[in-house]
């Protein structure tokens, strides 16, 4: 579980540590929700950086509450607003995923420790209020092992 741990605190430091745009500004959110085929949910954190007019990268960590271990993802999402007709954002996009699973299984000898790189593919909803986004998103992790993903976030 350690080296788990460390590899997901070098990954999300690396991740958020990717300069943005010159004129861009920081958002910070929170999001919540399920990975569908573990059957678990998660809590996770991202910021969201502007590329330029419509690009965002949005790297985040999310912390699936598994049992008997530690689940992780970190992921460099990259997204695209689609210019839409209503108060909010439509977006779709993709990013690598690094999945770290750190989980003890009962009946095995040695623990079923597993570093795995994927690629997401993402869409989501926003709503513009006033200083937060709230949003839905899905997004499928294409890896080892693939999951589907639903989450509810805040950006402020």
């Amino acid at each position: 579980m350690q080296r788990t741990l460390t590899i997901a605190a070098l990954a999300a430091a690396l991740a958020l540590a990717v300069p943005a745009g010159p004129a861009s500004a920081v958002d910070f959110g929170v999001r919540a929700g399920v990975y569908d085929d573990a059957g678990e949910a998660f809590v996770g954190g991202e910021l969201l950086f502007q590329l330029a007019p419509r690009w965002f990268f949005n790297p985040n960590l999310e912390y699936v509450f598994v049992d008997n271990g530690d689940l992780i993802t970190v992921n460099g999402d990259v997204h695209y607003d689609l210019p839409v007709d209503f108060n909010g954002y439509v977006w779709v996009g993709g990013g690598p995923a690094l999945i770290l699973d750190d989980r003890d299984f009962p009946g095995r000898r040695r623990d079923d420790d597993d570093t795995d790189v994927g690629f997401n593919l993402l869409g989501g909803v926003g709503w513009r209020t006033d200083g937060v986004v709230p949003y839905l998103q899905g997004k499928v992790i294409l890896a080892d092992e693939t999951e589907a993903v639903f989450a509810f976030g805040l950006r402020f």
